[in-house]
């Protein structure tokens, strides 16, 4: 079960509880400024309750897990930038193609793009201003591909670790029910599910022979414990 919460964030429904998730690399617009609504009824229609995969890059310092979400092999959070209900979210972005996305998208005048540009603002720009921040906002009629691109790798060269936050890195493709974490340490085989308290800081190695889990049934049958409490 998927319940969207706006234009760039869903709840799934896992046999361990709802789990937030935040689209990788995308920005919507927020639901109180311009195309807010707008962006969260397109993602509402294109999943339509339909069960999703994702593709986990890691967990924020709000405990949402941070993917790209596909609807069957689309890439939604892709389609959602090239329908022009979102940003490529210049500060955190895993793929250059959502600049060029968001390129053809501006040039079409699709979704915010046919905003009047007074309208149009950039959400990370939004937010600056509802938390009382002076801010100018830009006018990115005229962005060109390669600066969106540009300012992602500028971003991206000055980011510092967030202390308690997971490194992005990329995982297997995985079912949006098998997000247990099955963690490999001195302690021995111990899961993790979404939301507790480990979660975020785990991460999983794939090649050292950790894994993923749909249920807890599972991860017990294969070896792993729940950790101690």
């Amino acid at each position: 079960m998927v319940e969207v919460v706006d234009g760039d964030t869903i709840k799934v429904q896992l046999s361990s509880g709802p789990v937030s998730v935040r689209f990788d690399s995308i920005d919507a617009p927020e639901k109180n400024q311009p195309w807010g609504l707008d962006a969260r009824a397109a993602l509402a229609s294109r999943l339509d309750g339909q069960g999703v995969q994702l593709d986990v890059k890691t967990q924020d310092r709000y405990e949402r897990l941070v993917a790209v979400v596909y609807l069957n092999d689309e890439n939604i959070n892709g389609w959602m930038v090239q329908q022009g209900n979102a940003w490529a979210y210049r500060d955190y972005l895993s793929d250059p193609a959502y600049c060029a996305w968001e390129g053809v998208a501006r040039a079409g005048r699709k979704g915010l793009w046919s905003l009047a540009p007074r309208s149009r603002h950039a959400p990370w720009e939004w937010r600056q201003s509802e938390r009382g921040e002076a801010v100018r906002f830009t006018d990115y009629s005229n962005e060109a591909v390669a600066n969106c691109i540009a300012t992602a790798q500028r971003a991206e060269a000055s980011a510092q670790p967030v202390a308690g936050q997971v490194t992005r890195t990329a995982v297997p493709l995985i079912p949006a029910e098998c997000l247990i974490k099955g963690n490999i340490s001195q302690n021995g085989r111990i899961y993790h599910v979404p939301g507790s308290p480990s979660y975020g800081q785990t991460r999983i190695d794939i090649a050292a022979g950790e894994r993923w889990f749909c249920t807890e049934e599972e991860a017990r049958a294969a070896g792993w414990r729940a950790p101690n409490r």
